[in-house]
């Protein structure tokens, strides 16, 4: 039998990490107040199945009455149940839940059984009284693949469900369950387990299948389920027959793409903004068949120890995760990044991530992710690139024309400012991207000039101060401080100042026409009317 099976949770008290499902679980059950249909919520690998199931034993328990929840022993001399060890996990009823052999423990995928049909069939079953339990117990995992038409058909039947029946939904996307459902269902939250916890339950496991493994091999392995227990244990169970001695160097190759090496090495490739040798390591790591899932996620673990690392969290929050001589390589690394160039680089991965689950080329989501963060600057340091941003000028300049009014903006900028290139690129996106949202501002826009832009800021120069609490308004600078953190790549916020040149009669007048068309808004926001075009 496989470990998963083998160590499946079986009470309240095996399950590890869940401590507030298991007391509001307990304490219904003792008080005689268990809901008629729970729905339980967390990712993958967290124990929501195995809870179910516990929940079913518990309603159905031969020894148990649960009119008064005194325990209803076959040998009155027998003290191993009490109230503390329900299910009991022996008598006929558990045992057969656990093997899946209940005929009253009914276990519905919704993601195959998803239809109205599927639904109004378990509806008809449902009146019938359980076989020989004392309530019929219905698990539908991923419920949120139900169509809409189906969760109507369950709507009614959660409405008015029969005494003996128990309703237990289970989905990782609690956000795509209808708000009907919700309002009749009591809901509980999974969370994914801690480094602590996994380790609670793989040295359990370690100590009774006598498995030997390296502290650095059980380390890998933890980081790798990525807080899913399931994971974690279907990696022991496939490791631990590979030799006497598990080693971290025979984990990495089963899990092909967390070997910390070769994260390393595309770290320090990416603090060089070295595209080359990136894309070349890894089209290396594809011809071994790696799992570009797992090592972009060791990726992120090992960039959000350098964002600790930052913030002076180092000493007890990473070190103790990956020892002293791999924490005197990351702190060397730390100090190749900036805090804002770990910052935007993790939010790329993580976009990167999410697109691994419909690429249809394995490598291409990390290799446009490292492209992104690389940029244009190709094998120049990060000293290099805050050198160059303390040098430049870095000022946008407006034309003036001969009799002194101004046109739209035309960007002048030094060749070698990249920044202020591409926003002379993107500045027409820009205005065009906020006019929807806000006239007032999008004209504003038109006439501004920008004066400096670093790493973090943005400073622009407005003719009046009208226009400086146009910009400073904080809807109206979050909004541009959205688009151009977009267009750069980075967070940036924006900050204004006052300037002497003159302003164009028909800026200034456009901008107010455009403020008033604002209060129109506002006014119309507050009366709950329609927008005014």
């Amino acid at each position: 039998m496989t470990y998963y099976l083998k160590y499946r949770p079986k009470s309240l008290d095996d399950l590890t990490g869940q401590d507030v499902v298991k007391k509001n679980l307990m304490s219904a059950f003792q008080n005689n107040r268990l809901s008629h249909a729970y729905l339980f919520v967390g990712p993958r690998g967290t124990g929501k199945t195995s809870t179910a199931r516990i929940l079913a034993k518990m309603v159905n328990c031969e020894f148990v009455n649960r009119e008064s929840l005194i325990m209803n022993r076959k040998d009155k001399n027998d003290n191993r149940y009490t109230i503390n060890n329900i299910p009991c996990n022996r008598c006929d009823t558990c045992l057969s839940i656990t093997d899946g052999s209940n005929l009253d423990l009914i276990e519905i995928d919704a993601a195959s059984n998803r239809g109205i049909e599927d639904i109004r069939s378990l509806r008809e079953k449902i009146k019938l009284a359980p076989t020989a339990a004392n309530k019929k117990v219905y698990i539908i995992d991923e419920v949120h693949m139900l169509t809409p038409e189906a969760f109507n058909a369950l709507l009614k039947t959660l409405e008015e469900p029969p005494q003996h029946a128990l309703f237990i939904l289970a989905t990782t996307e609690g956000s795509k369950i209808p708000q009907t459902i919700l309002s009749r269902v009591q809901r509980l939250d999974f969370k994914l387990a801690s480094q602590e916890e996994l380790s609670q339950v793989l040295k359990k496991i370690i100590k009774i299948e006598k498995i030997d493994i390296s502290e650095e091999a059980l380390q890998i392995l933890k980081t790798a389920a990525q807080g899913s227990f399931r994971d974690a244990i279907k990696i022991l169970d496939q490791v631990s027959g590979i030799s006497d001695k598990v080693q971290a160097s025979e984990i990495r190759r089963i899990l092909h793409g967390t070997d910390i090496e070769q994260v390393l090495s595309l770290l320090e490739n990416l603090a060089k903004h070295d595209v080359k040798s990136s894309i070349l390591l890894i089209s290396n790591l594809e011809k071994f068949g790696i799992d570009f899932k797992l090592f972009t996620g060791a990726v992120m673990e090992i960039m959000r120890a350098l964002v600790l690392i930052k913030n002076d969290l180092g000493p007890s929050l990473v070190q103790p995760q990956y020892g002293s001589g791999q924490y005197s390589t990351l702190l060397t690394l730390t100090n190749q990044f900036t805090a804002q160039d770990l910052s935007s680089s993790l939010n790329i991965f993580q976009k990167s991530y999410e697109k691994l689950k419909t690429t249809s080329i394995p490598s291409l989501p990390l290799e446009l992710a490292v492209i992104e963060i690389c940029g244009e600057e190709t094998n120049k340091t990060v000293d290099d690139r805050r050198s160059k941003l303390e040098v430049e000028d870095r000022k946008l300049k407006i034309i003036e024309v001969k009799d002194g009014s101004l046109k739209s903006p035309i960007i002048q900028y030094p060749q070698s400012n990249d920044d202020i290139q591409k926003l002379k690129e993107k500045w027409t996106y820009v205005c065009e991207t906020i006019r929807p949202y806000n006239f007032s501002l999008e004209a504003l826009l038109r006439s501004i000039n920008i004066t400096e832009c670093t790493d973090t800021a943005v400073i622009v120069e407005v003719p009046y101060s009208f226009h400086q609490r146009i910009l400073e308004a904080p809807k109206n600078r979050e909004l541009l401080e959205s688009i151009l953190s977009d267009i750069l790549g980075r967070i940036i916020k924006v900050s204004t100042v006052l300037g002497n040149r003159p302003a164009k009669a028909e800026d200034v007048a456009n901008i107010e026409v455009a403020a008033d068309d604002e209060i129109i808004r506002a006014a119309a926001e507050i009366f709950n009317s329609d927008t005014v075009n």
